[in-house]
């Protein structure tokens, strides 16, 4: 996949890039009586302006299901002359 690239204005209300993925990456499509699916990050890391790194717990009708990881290459630069200040590019899911 390619670069994902935004604006500040289109982040908003986030402020970082970590805020953003983290509220990227979750999700709840519960009913009122807990069926549905959800994903909640519950861990989440933004190393050297670089690469974004989160733990992610998908859930089935209530029922946790196992951790996976989410890896994001992260381009951030608040000072970028075309206002494109982040960008984004995730990776292919591994199977092993």
């Amino acid at each position: 996949m390619g670069w994902l690239t935004m604006p500040l204005s289109s982040m908003h209300p986030h402020t970082t890039p970590k805020a953003y993925l983290d509220a990227q990456f979750t999700y709840d499509r519960r009913d009122d009586a807990g069926k549905g699916r959800a994903l909640r990050i519950v861990a989440s890391s933004w190393l050297r302006n670089q690469v974004y790194y989160a733990a992610a717990v998908p859930s089935t009708d209530g029922v946790d299901e196992p951790t996976f990881a989410v890896v994001c290459l992260v381009k951030w630069n608040p000072r970028d002359k075309e206002g494109y200040v982040f960008g984004f590019k995730d990776s292919a899911p591994l199977w092993r």
